[in-house]
């Protein structure tokens, strides 16, 4: 994949706009298209970042020329072939960032309309800014999937604003903040907790057994290791790999069960308030009806009363 060079003069003319291989982000995102302008009209060195967006996406398996961050504008479900016939499912939540190395990029699929930052960056410009930096020398490099990564967000997000309005304040503005994307990605990337981000889901016999569990016994309180030991793994094992198989905590996939049947008793009976509580696992009235009021945005006895009437 070809890069602008510092010294290469701009380009003149706009970039296509449709779904042809006009530069690393399509090979990124394959179907994807740019929102706004591309910084690749404005000769920034090593760096390219534009706003993609695309449909429902499934690509088979390629290899890309570049690294790579994506900030991720909106939440995504999506599912990744780490091995041969094997998808493993990932949660991207809004804010946060995916990072991942030039060489081979796994087949992805996804029932979400992706709308993120895609920033793509020359692996001889970030050579070049290692060897410049203070650290310098050679550094092991992971990919992180759905990291939060604040500082670099803001950094994308200001390096986006520039590109989309054609590079008001000039290369040097621009190239400043490129340098600073690429030594922020070589200070997330380096950390080795990165190179596995996402645990693979429970095996399907494994989850089955605990999601009837919580369904069959949502009304006691289950303890962490009582769950972790009907799927055959350690309590740690067991929330990563819970929270990749359904996008939730254990104790966020109880809560929200409890409180969908505590919905169906103030629909279908005539029990209290209290004895709902009670009978759906909740420690008393007032807890039922604070977390009844954030998830549903009204309080149980409101919510039968409308329902009902």
């Amino acid at each position: 994949m070809h890069y602008p060079s510092r010294d290469a003069p701009a380009e003149t003319t706009d970039p296509p706009r449709d779904n042809t291989q006009v530069g690393p982000g399509d090979t990124l995102i394959q179907g994807s298209r740019i929102q706004g302008r591309s910084s690749i009209e404005l000769n920034w060195d090593g760096v390219i970042i534009e706003g993609r967006a695309a449909p429902a996406i499934d690509q088979a398996e390629s290899t890309l020329e570049h690294h790579h961050i994506v900030l991720f504008q909106e939440p995504l479900i999506s599912e990744r072939e780490y091995r041969p016939g094997r998808f493993t499912r990932e949660v991207k939540r809004p804010g946060t960032v995916s990072m991942g190395l030039a060489g081979r990029l796994p087949a992805i699929r996804s029932r979400d309309s992706l709308k993120a930052i895609v920033c793509t960056m020359n692996p001889m410009t970030v050579r070049r800014v290692l060897d410049e930096s203070d650290q310098g020398g050679y550094r092991k490099l992971y990919e992180h999937v759905g990291t939060p990564d604040k500082t670099l967000a803001t950094l994308l997000e200001l390096a986006a604003r520039e590109a989309n309005e054609g590079g008001p304040n000039g290369l040097l503005y621009a190239n400043s903040i490129s340098y600073a994307i690429i030594s922020r990605f070589l200070h997330v990337a380096s950390f080795e907790g990165g190179k596995k981000p996402v645990e693979n889901p429970l095996p399907q016999p494994s989850l089955r057994r605990v999601l009837d569990k919580i369904r069959g016994e949502y009304d006691r309180n289950l303890s962490l290791t009582e769950l972790a030991d009907e799927s055959g793994y350690s309590r740690a094992h067991f929330i990563r790999m819970f929270r990749t198989a359904t996008g939730k905590t254990p104790h966020q996939y109880l809560c929200d069960l409890r409180l969908e049947r505590a919905r169906e008793q103030l629909l279908s009976g005539s029990a209290s308030i209290l004895e709902i509580a009670l009978m759906t696992g909740f420690a008393s009235h007032s807890h039922l009806t604070r977390l009844f009021r954030q998830r549903f945005g009204t309080t149980p006895s409101s919510f039968r009363r409308i329902a009902l009437s």
